[in-house]
């Protein structure tokens, strides 16, 4: 008679649960970092070029020339 074998899952991969979960994470992590990069984009935007009624006003005073 041959000797049973057990099959247990390797402790060394995750399972589906934790890669979810870490998919999860990491898209997150990705999101808050563009979000970041956009918010600082349009911090600099704005001080370099004003507002939307700062530019309104100069493009209306440059129509009126």
């Amino acid at each position: 008679m041959p000797a049973s074998v057990k099959v247990r899952a390797c402790p060394c991969v995750p399972g589906s649960a934790e890669l979810v979960a870490n998919a999860a994470l990491s898209l997150l992590n990705l999101a808050c970092y563009l979000l970041d990069k956009q918010l600082a984009a349009q911090e600099k935007a704005f001080v370099e070029e004003g507002g939307f009624t700062e530019r309104l006003y100069r493009v209306r005073s440059a129509r009126r020339k």
